[in-house]
């Protein structure tokens, strides 16, 4: 029997996920994606042998497959992935609509339908080639032949009146013919005792679609998700459960007393969403248009006393900003080319490869847990996504890229990097407009600097999106992401002035062009006006030797404008070390 190289695939990948407009929705995006993913996986699988991934994941199974299998059975074996694709969408779906419980009439229904049925959301795509010479040849025409299919997809035209849904904007909101209109509906939806306002915002603020009904509905991921808030608010909550847990428990106690729900019920110690960390949320038109809930205006103040004990006892106050962090291998393709190239053990290096990033995949899950700060969206393997606290976060970044360093070119004679965006956001904009600068954060990562044969970079690149302000963008090779906390801490302790940044900032275009040694005597004196009395020499040496070093990883990795970065991570620093309290 003649074997055969199948790749699977399917789209829309990023768009799909992109369609959020809280954590939540990302979570379950990326979800049901990955179980999307493992639907056809378990069909390939009962047929053939899959290569990529090495193991099949429920909730972390990439969008890419292949498999060797045998090529008589070939199109039925990808057209049984597709279908079982197709129908564990359909079976998500059923049970979103199900968990839902909304108002429906044949109106919503032929929406509903169409949207899910008729002209789901999904493009699948195949390409098969038999080894007629060797494993090499093989997947390299299949690849070819999946990239034609994929460049010539038509797309059905799919007509969709009335109001756009909140998430994509594009497709109808569903609605019955009681209500004229999309918001009418769903703003009685809203006030169903069992819609709580995590899943539909009240006053019909949020319009759904099907896809997004299925989003916010579905419960399959297993696992509660944190909000942008929580998150935001999570190093403040860790360290009150510490230093103030008489403090935490009144504040409980009188949340307690009203109807809010309950965003984290699986936690016995505050329940709550994190945004009740932040005295800003303490108001009549904030808790009315978060939690659909009337509250006095006595009540609150007994509220914003307890808050304001809770962070006096803690030393603390809850940071408002977050990172979201989009992590990506470098030259995947160019990898898989190369280890081609030996013929005879091509299969071998591919399965070796493959077994390896899903060995990385297995340490992802060891380093990004709640414990350390980190909230897991997705793990692809090469491709991670994941929402980290602000002070835990760039260390994730450098522990992240260290590991996939050592683990994915192992026993394959080849070095493998990864490049890194991050951006860190205030937990009340708008999730979509961070989704946005994580992309250009990431394409920024990805063209900066040199890159060699195999595609390897190891650039992080983290965008600063203060709320009100202009976004500002600093690149660095993730070895060096470990100086950011020193200069966190030499801000915190007072030993550098929090306007030095600044002035190095001013003085980049005068320093470029100069010689090394003019670079680091302007550096130096400015450094010295702007270092406290009581810091030692020592330490000044120290904070010195750090910058000129930094310059230098960042000039031979990224090249031009180097000081520029190194100012722009200096006023990133210095953001950090208050708290984002600016």
């Amino acid at each position: 029997m003649t074997n055969a190289v199948l790749i699977f695939t399917f789209s829309p990948v990023q768009s799909f996920i992109a369609e959020a407009r809280r954590s939540e929705d990302l979570f379950n995006g990326s979800a049901i994606l990955s179980r999307l993913a493992w639907a056809a996986g378990e069909a390939i699988k009962s047929a053939g042998t899959l290569i990529y991934p090495a193991d099949l994941q429920k909730h972390d199974t990439p969008n890419v497959l292949v498999a060797r299998i045998p090529v008589e059975q070939a199109q039925e074996i990808a057209q049984n992935a597709k279908r079982a694709l197709l129908e564990e969408w359909q079976a998500i779906a059923e049970a979103a609509r199900k968990k839902a419980r909304l108002e429906e009439d044949d109106h919503w229904e032929r929406i509903w339908k169409r949207q899910i049925v008729e002209a789901p959301p999904w493009q699948i795509f195949w390409a098969v080639a038999p080894e007629t010479k060797n494993y090499a040849r093989a997947y390299e025409t299949a690849r070819d032949l999946l990239e034609r299919a994929k460049r010539s997809r038509l797309f059905d035209q799919c007509e969709e009146e009335g109001e756009k849904d909140s998430l994509s904007g594009a497709r109808a909101a569903l609605r019955t013919q009681r209500y004229k209109t999309a918001r009418e509906y769903w703003e009685a939806m809203s006030k169903k005792q069992h819609i709580l306002p995590s899943k539909v915002r009240p006053g019909g603020c949020e319009l759904l679609d099907s896809i997004a009904l299925v989003k916010r509905f579905w419960e399959g991921a297993e696992r509660e998700f944190p909000s942008t808030s929580t998150v935001a608010a999570w190093d403040f909550y860790q360290e009150a459960k510490q230093k103030a847990p008489d403090e935490l428990r009144r504040y409980r106690e009188e949340l307690e007393k009203l109807p809010l729900y309950q965003a984290r019920r699986s936690d016995e110690i505050f329940p709550y969403d994190g945004d009740l960390f932040f005295e800003e949320t303490l108001t009549r038109q904030r808790i009315k248009d978060s939690y659909g809930v009337e509250v006095d205006e006595a009540t609150l103040r007994r509220l914003r006393d307890l808050l304001k004990d809770l962070i006096k006892k803690t030393q603390k106050s809850p940071s408002p900003y977050y990172m979201l962090i989009q992590f990506d291998g470098d030259g995947v393709g160019a990898k898989i080319d190369h280890l081609l190239e030996d013929k005879e053990k091509a299969e071998e290096k591919h399965r070796c490869f493959s077994q390896n990033l899903a060995d990385f995949s297995k340490k992802v899950q060891e380093i990004v847990k709640p414990e350390a700060g980190g909230f897991l969206i997705y793990n692809g393997g090469d491709d991670v996504l994941l929402l980290v606290s602000r002070e835990k976060g760039l260390e994730l970044v450098r522990q992240l890229a260290e590991e996939y360093q050592n683990i994915v070119g192992q026993g394959l004679n080849i070095l493998a990097t990864a490049s890194v965006g991050v951006v860190i956001a205030h937990h009340l904009t708008p999730l979509g407009r961070v989704l946005n600068l994580l992309r250009q954060a990431e394409r920024s990562a990805k063209d900066a600097g040199k890159k060699d044969d195999l595609g390897n970079k190891g650039i992080v690149c983290v965008t600063l999106a203060r709320r009100g302000g202009e976004a500002l963008t600093a690149h660095s090779p993730w070895e060096n992401i470990r100086n950011v906390s020193k200069w966190v801490r030499a801000f915190q302790n007072d030993d550098v002035s929090a306007v030095f940044p600044y002035a190095l900032a001013r003085e980049t275009e005068t320093l470029q062009g100069l010689k090394s040694e003019a670079i680091t005597s302007v550096v130096r004196y400015l450094f010295s006006r702007h270092t406290g009395e009581k810091v030692s020499e020592d330490r000044k040496r120290e904070l010195l030797k750090t910058l000129t070093e930094w310059h230098k990883a960042i000039e031979e990795k990224i090249g031009a404008s180097a000081m520029g970065e190194i100012a722009r991570w200096l006023i990133i620093a210095r953001f950090l070390a208050s708290g984002g309290a600016e």
